[in-house]
């Protein structure tokens, strides 16, 4: 992109970032005076159409990515601060949650390759030695259900609605806990992921070498699309404040934490819906014995909507 171009709009994006500072810092739109809460529109709506300009001309990533973060914030201020009650919250997961997701993508990503590659290394140590499976914390009770063909899911049945909460203050925890220990990166992101990726892997290896992955499939099937993405959404979002501290760019580390501190609690809090869902569907979905096309459909149905969710085409700037 032309140096032009950015001499000529670095002052409405410095404009830009002095107003969403001093909203962030104060009592929020109410500390601006009215020319200025127009200003502020005025700027986001211009730097929007800056952003879409270097998506497509620039070559600059560091460039585009600042941009990008400026839109995100201005815009999360302007319609946060105008929302009340209920609608802020719809707003938040409808509009900005998805958003921010794509905005971070590569962090969840990240966490999923991570948990891949340990889940692949355990599988194949379990595929030739039973015994490491013992090492990845499968229990010998569940080894030998597993060997005898026991149906151990099937106690949720009994459980629930009790085991439904359970799994989902689990699965909560379970997140908290990923994000909570990635910020420590890719040390503190292995080791929060390892356990339960070690575990899956070598269950899974069991399944298939003693002939009763089918059932089991039939009781994951169902929840594991939103249980899944949540944990590696939370992984990454740690990952990301984790990474800010060790490469920070072109600000300081202190701004870069801020930064992304405030992307990553916005990425763990947008996960709690998905993790209650997939919580509620573990306990009284997934432990029915119901015939696995039932539970394929369930899990391309919540996969179909998630991505939907996810990946929806932004709110147009200025449009409601």
């Amino acid at each position: 992109m032309a140096d032009n171009f950015i001499e000529r709009r670095k002052a409405n994006w410095k404009r830009l970032e002095e107003l969403t500072n001093q909203v962030r810092s104060l009592r929020g739109l109410r500390s601006l005076k009215r020319d200025e809460v127009r200003e502020l529109g005025r700027i986001y709506r211009r730097t929007a159409s800056d952003l879409a300009i270097a998506r497509v001309e620039s070559r600059d990533q560091r460039l585009v990515s600042y941009l990008n973060n400026l839109v995100i914030q201005a815009h999360g201020m302007i319609y946060r601060s105008e929302s009340r009650g209920v609608r802020s919250i719809f707003d938040f997961y409808w509009h900005e949650f998805p958003a921010i997701f794509r905005q971070t993508f590569r962090y969840s990503l990240a966490a999923f390759l991570i948990f891949l590659a340990i889940g692949v290394c355990s599988f194949i140590a379990t595929w030739r030695n039973d015994d490491f499976a013992d090492f990845a914390s499968v229990s010998p009770g569940l080894m030998q259900a597993v060997k005898n063909h026991q149906p151990w899911w099937q106690r949720l049945n009994d459980e629930a609605p009790v085991g439904a909460a359970g799994i989902m203050a689990n699965n909560i925890g379970v997140s908290l806990k990923v994000f909570a220990f990635s910020i420590l990166p890719v040390i503190g992101t292995v080791g929060t992921l390892m356990p339960s990726a070690l575990q899956l892997g070598a269950l899974q290896a069991l399944l298939i070498k003693y002939w009763a992955s089918g059932a089991v499939w039939n009781f994951i099937f169902g929840h594991a699309v939103l249980e899944f993405t949540a944990i590696f959404i939370a992984g990454g979002a740690g990952l990301m404040i984790g990474l800010s501290l060790i490469a920070p760019g072109e600000r300081t580390r202190q701004e870069a934490l801020i930064e992304r501190g405030a992307l990553a609690i916005r990425l763990l809090v947008g996960c709690i819906p998905l993790m209650i869902v997939a919580g509620m569907i573990e306990g009284f979905i997934s432990p029915l014995p119901l015939q696995t096309r039932y539970k394929i459909a369930v899990s391309v149905a919540t996969a179909v909507m998630l991505a939907a969710y996810l990946l929806k085409p932004a709110k147009v700037a200025g449009k409601e």
